[in-house]
């Protein structure tokens, strides 16, 4: 098989069938031909989803030295020349979100200019931003020119009124960036539009990228006669060109960014690519389409007094997040904008001719934030293998007398059925809102009616899943209500349980379907509907529930691999999820300088060693079975004819773990300033996974 450059699986419109499916030969690159394998498909299916990290993100134009100065004057930016608040916003708003990434536009960048600015030094927006989030989190950002004006006919690309810097739009990831690429937009200098660049970075051990950018609008020029309506739509389908194409260049990305229209036939190619966050709703009462950007809907003020005389504003929805995996939620956050109303009624000391005006805003800036979560690994993550910890919540587990640890299946829980639990410091699950919740689950052949796990409420457990013992069935079940009565809405297994018998059960809440869902060993066993949502924010507990206020249904057996997801898994998700290989994740070429080795085609990290370890992580379903990696290879010096690098058999084979873990290959000896191609797929012997996107590195050996 060669090895497949230029392009990447992507979903399609408008079934969102992500990822054609492209049969490839069952052989790596390099890899000898191994007997029995299963044929791969290249990249990772959306069944995958639940084995990549989730990107937890947020999109905000902070307006920082732009837009209106003043409450009476259309697109007016609140705290304007205030970097601090800027930053305090910006914080609270991670905090808030538990968000790992943030897409910033209109922001003051980078050092202090001098002799192009007003002010007297000092960090910028984007540092004191910086400082907000602490030093978990790095930075990258790029500048945006304002057109010439006469009394700037070159143009300008520093920050205004006294702040430092440079006009920019910026990346923020908690993690460390290794990688970097911008394009200039294609806007002419004299189209009276400031000229913004799109940037994508990479950080280290992700398996998505990030791009951003400030689109341009002609509308405007085009009513005014100063081009037509067909050039002004053509400018504005050029940028979003540039940016599909960088997006295009990327196996994983999230995309996001103020892009300046309201029409989604503007959009439409992102659209037709990406998942696009809040054009559906995610729970009961969630608003799908929200704006994001409230402007003063007349620009009135009174001449002799400076007092404002209209108190509305007009809305649009200019701000947007994309992603090529699904999204978990979304939300425009218009608490965030300003929307004050700044009559006399209102604020009678509010006036415009004062300096500074001596108004009280609502908001931050004229846009809000939009933040979305992509589809990923686990909340809670407990291998149960000798520890209770694990997950994107950073939850442990404390076991109870009667709990303790197992050699079986590949290390468990095992727990008395008398009084053995592991319980969460706090909730895991919102129980008003999709989720899904799994376990392996080996119940003794004595024993009665057990809880595998529970999430409590104040009376009532909210969720449950459960081994019946009366009739052998297993058992998903949300009451209908935090009370003493057993009102419970439950899915019955088709086919009785097997005690001494490991079995995978996944609980699924979709609580747009108003469903519940459970799968045995990744097949459907039933689903019922739940539409009677209320919040059972008690602990999260292995081993019982709660009825009637007391602990119940201790469990009475083994417990492996608990984890919970904030979104509901689809059916082919939870097959794969009890049964299929997932492709390696968190791939890396060590050691690395930049780009940690896994960039699109042309993005190439630096790899300082002629033989670079590559890594990847690799997860079996069954956590007691070994898997490993396979692993291909091939010189991309030159992209129209890659030439495939021999590992041989068996040397394209990495080390075993059981369950899952972190493997590794050393490669041949490379040649110093050759560009490389690699990529790997997991393996027990019995089948093999669909293979991972395409990761590159250029040798630089000292």
């Amino acid at each position: 098989m060669r090895p497949p450059e230029r392009g990447r699986t992507r979903p399609c419109a408008p079934g969102r069938i992500r990822g054609l499916v492209v049969l490839l030969a069952a052989v790596l690159l390099g890899t000898a031909a191994l007997p029995g394998r299963a044929a791969a498909v290249d990249g990772p299916p959306a069944s995958d989803a639940y084995s990549r990290p989730s990107v937890r993100a947020m999109t905000w134009n902070v307006c920082g030295e732009a837009g209106g100065s003043t409450p009476g004057t259309g697109a007016y930016c609140p705290d304007r020349n205030e970097p601090q608040a800027k930053a305090a916003a910006v914080g609270e708003a991670v905090r808030a979100r538990d968000l790992n990434a943030v897409m910033l536009q209109e922001v003051c960048s980078g050092p202090f200019l001098s002799g192009l600015n007003s002010g007297s030094g000092g960090p910028s927006q984007l540092d004191r931003i910086a400082a907000e989030l602490g030093p978990e989190w790095s930075f990258r950002w790029a500048e945006v020119w304002r057109p010439a004006t006469a009394a700037f006919p070159q143009g300008s690309s520093y920050c205004r009124a006294g702040l430092t810097g440079t006009l920019s739009v910026a990346i923020g990831v908690k993690g460390r960036i290794d990688w970097q690429r911008t394009r200039t937009m294609p806007v002419p200098v004299d189209a009276g539009q400031s000229r913004t660049q799109a940037l994508c970075v990479g950080a280290a051990g992700w398996e998505s990228h990030l791009c951003t950018a400030h689109v341009a609008n002609f509308d405007a020029a085009a009513r005014q006669g100063r081009m037509t309506q067909a050039e002004a739509d053509g400018l504005y389908a050029d940028q979003i060109g540039v940016i599909e194409e960088m997006a295009a260049g990327l196996p994983s990305v999230v995309v996001g960014g103020d892009f300046n229209t309201r029409l989604r036939a503007k959009l439409q190619p992102l659209y037709d690519t990406l998942y696009e966050c809040d054009e559906r709703s995610y729970f009961p009462g969630d608003t799908a389409a929200e704006p994001t950007h409230f402007s003063p809907a007349t620009e009135s003020t009174d001449p002799a007094t400076g007092a404002i005389t209209d108190s509305r504003y007009s809305t649009a929805r200019l701000d947007y997040l994309f992603s090529s995996e699904a999204f978990t939620g979304c939300d425009s956050w218009t608490e965030k904008a300003d929307r004050a109303d700044y009559t006399p009624a209102a604020q009678p000391s509010c006036s415009t001719v004062a300096t500074p005006p001596v108004c009280t805003p609502t908001g931050t800036s004229d846009h809000a934030p939009v933040h979305g979560s992509t589809q990923g690994g686990p909340g809670l993550d407990w291998r149960m293998n000798g520890t209770a910890s694990g997950g994107s919540l950073g939850l442990t587990g404390t076991p109870s007398p009667g709990a303790s640890w197992s050699s079986g299946h590949g290390g468990a829980l095992e727990l008395d059925g008398v009084s053995g639990t592991v319980t969460a410091p706090g909730p895991v699950v919102d129980t008003r809102r999709s989720f899904t919740v799994s376990a392996w689950a080996k119940a003794d052949p004595e024993a009665g009616i057990s809880a595998v796990l529970a999430q409590d409420g104040t009376v009532i457990s909210g969720v449950m899943l459960w081994y019946n013992a009366p009739d052998r069935t297993w058992r998903f079940g949300m009451p209908r209500a935090d009370g003493p009565d057993w009102n419970v809405d439950q899915v019955i297994s088709r086919t009785q349980a097997v005690p001494g018998v490991w079995t995978r059960l996944t609980g699924v809440h979709d609580a747009v379907a108003g469903t519940i869902t459970l799968y045995v060993d990744g097949a459907p066993a039933g689903t019922v509907a739940h539409t009677a949502t209320w919040a059972a924010n008690g602990p999260f507990v292995v081993g019982r529930d709660l009825v009637k206020g007391r602990a119940n249904a201790f469990w009475d057996g083994q417990v492996r691999g608990v984890e919970a997801y904030d979104y509901p898994m689809t059916a082919a998700q939870a097959l794969s999820h009890s049964r299929t290989l997932t492709a390696p994740t968190v791939k890396a070429a060590l050691p690395s300088t930049a780009g940690a080795g896994c960039q699109a085609l042309g993005g190439y990290g630096t790899v300082s060693s002629r033989t670079p370890t590559l890594t990847v992580h690799v997860a079996h379903p069954d956590p007691s079975k070994q898997v490993w990696a396979e692993f291909g290879l091939w010189d991309n010096t030159d992209p129209a004819q890659p030439q495939p690098v021999a590992l041989g058999t068996p040397g394209s084979v990495s080390g075993k773990v059981v369950g899952r873990g972190t493997v590794s290959l050393t490669a041949p000896t490379l040649i110093d300033g050759h560009s490389y191609g690699w990529r790997a797929r997991t393996a027990d012997g019995t089948t093999s996974s669909a293979i991972s996107s395409n990761c590159h590195f250029r040798v630089a050996a000292p």
